[in-house]
């Protein structure tokens, strides 16, 4: 078990999420305790497999990828390229992967997020 402790989404709204006492009012990419905003990607159903470079040369396991105010699909395509690569990847909207992150975080596990804030 990683005992580490990790840092919580602390708060969120429709458009912006705290993370660090600092809010965060575009994209983001949380990973290892860090984020890296603004994180920039296309519209979800126009991404392709090096939109998601980051979680696979990061050998990211579990990886919520928030889409905003709305669940929001990347082709099959995608889904399954990662799959391949054994990174298990939950799509849902942006709210739900803030409340999912905060969960399984505060399990000791070690999720990445990608949250799309629009």
């Amino acid at each position: 078990m990683n005992m580490t402790t990790n840092a919580l989404i602390e708060e969120r709204t429709d458009t912006k999420i705290k993370f660090k006492g600092v809010w965060y009012e575009e994209s983001c990419l949380i990973h290892d305790n860090e984020i890296q905003s603004p994180w920039s990607h296309p519209s979800v159903d126009q991404m392709n497999l090096e939109d998601f470079s980051f979680i696979i040369d990061n050998n990211c396991e579990l990886v919520l990828f928030g889409t905003g105010k709305n669940q929001v699909f990347p082709s099959l395509a995608v889904i399954t390229e990662l799959q391949k690569m054994n990174i298990g990847i939950e799509i849902m909207d942006t709210k739900s992967v803030c409340r999912t992150f905060n969960i399984l975080t505060s399990e000791y596990r070690n999720p990445t997020a990608l949250i799309i804030i629009d």
